[in-house]
Order: structure tokens, then sequence, then C-alpha cells
């Protein structure tokens, strides 16, 4: 968890140095608070998450997932994930792409690289998906290192969508990952797959009313969840 908070840090710090230039925000920040769960009650019910716009073609994602803030006022925290990514260049749409990934318990934790394709920057289809407002990544984490140290590789698939015809108050995004070539238990998939939809609505200033539908194929017996709660969005 420290190493979890000392890398946010570091990304805050280098967006708000040069926060004051123009353009697009430098610093994006949004905390999601989850009092009302379905059918997993202990899920996931409080999430930090922050891009940064970082010096030169470097830029930073992160996120903190953390249970027990509404059900018991405990917090204990669950997962979290630190992206260092590099742009190759202006005209071609790949990043590489380190990725870190702490989970809660020893021996847990593990590294990722990989090639990152913002195939809404492709330019052959920017019109396209400038037309339907949305921003579709894929990540290829093509090496895993773990204390398992095996050939495990992964897909990450990222989106968002804005919906300005209807209101500019409305938003969907989500994520799908899929990891494959990992020596996992019978009791699970062989290549599970964790995913979740996220519908907003800006409800005044900054704060969203949010819905999302979750799936985590990684626990057995409660695999689908829906979770409601409140969002507010830093932009800086």
């Amino acid at each position: 968890m420290n190493r979890a908070l000392v890398v946010i840090a570091a990304g805050l710090l280098s967006a708000s140095a040069n926060a004051q230039e123009g353009g697009r925000p430098k610093l994006m920040a949004d905390f999601s608070l989850y009092p009302y769960q379905s059918s997993v009650k202990d899920d996931v019910d409080f999430t930090t998450t922050i891009n940064a716009r970082l010096p030169g073609r470097f830029s930073y994602f992160g996120y903190v997932n953390t249970r027990g803030v509404v059900t018991d006022g405990s917090a204990r925290f669950v997962r979290s994930e630190q992206n260092l990514r590099y742009s190759l260049s202006d005209k071609v749409p790949l990043d590489l792409n380190y990725q870190s990934v702490l989970i809660r318990g020893d021996g847990n934790d593990f590294y990722q690289i990989g090639l990152g394709w913002r195939v809404h920057d492709t330019p052959a289809w920017q019109d396209f998906f400038r037309r339907i407002n949305l921003t579709y990544r894929l990540t290829f984490h093509l090496r895993q290192y773990s204390v398992d140290d095996n050939d495990a590789w992964a897909m990450e698939h990222f989106f968002r969508m804005t919906f300005p015809g209807i209101s500019d108050r409305l938003y969907l995004s989500g994520f799908l990952d899929q990891t494959f070539n990992q020596d996992l238990p019978d009791t699970l998939p062989r290549n599970p797959i964790v995913a979740e939809t996220q519908f907003g609505m800006r409800m005044f200033d900054r704060f969203y009313a949010i819905g999302e539908y979750r799936i985590n194929q990684r626990r057995v017996g409660d695999e689908r969840n829906f979770a409601v709660g409140i969002e507010y969005k830093f932009r800086w």
C-alpha cells in the first residue's frame, strides 16, 4: 500500500508542477464511494483514480481500491494498479506501458510491461471515434513478473463515451481485463475476466451519481455485482 501511495504522490507532484500550462487538464482525480452493493456486500466501496500528464511524452494512471469504508467503517486496502506510459510518437498512437499491481496479502504483487494502442487516435479512424464521442485503448501486457515467474500475459480494454447530443451531464466508461497462460486453481476459468462498466450523471458542480456493473471471474460464486454511489471529479 505504501508503494502505491508513493507512486501516486509522485504523479500528483509532477502534474501539479505543470498545471498552469494551457490545454487540457494536467491532473485528473476521481473519488468514488459506493454505499450500495447488490450482491457482494463486502466488495470495493471506495476508489481513488488518478490520471496525470507528466513532462515529455510520459503520462501516469493509477487507482487504489478499498473496502469496508461504508460497511463497517474500517478501511482495508484491496488492490492498486500503477501505470507509467511513454508515447512513442505524435504520429503513432502507441505507448510503452509499465504496470505495477499491488494486491492485499503476501506474495500477490506483480509487474507487467507491454504496449498500449490508443485506437481512437489511429489516423484512419479518428473522425469516426470523434463523431461518436468514444475513446478506446487496448493494452497488451506482454510479460508478467511475479513470485511464480510464469509466462502469463494479459489484455486490457478501456473505453469512455459521452453523449453531448442527449446531455453533457452523462458518460459511460469501463474496462475489461483478461489474463492468459496463468497457473490457476481448477476452480477458476482458464482465462479469467475482470470487468466494470460505469454509468455516470453529473448532479451538480463536480459531483456525479454513478452505477457500476462488475464482473470478477476470480471470485467463484460471487462473480457479478452491481454498485451505486457518488463520485467527485477533480480537474486541474
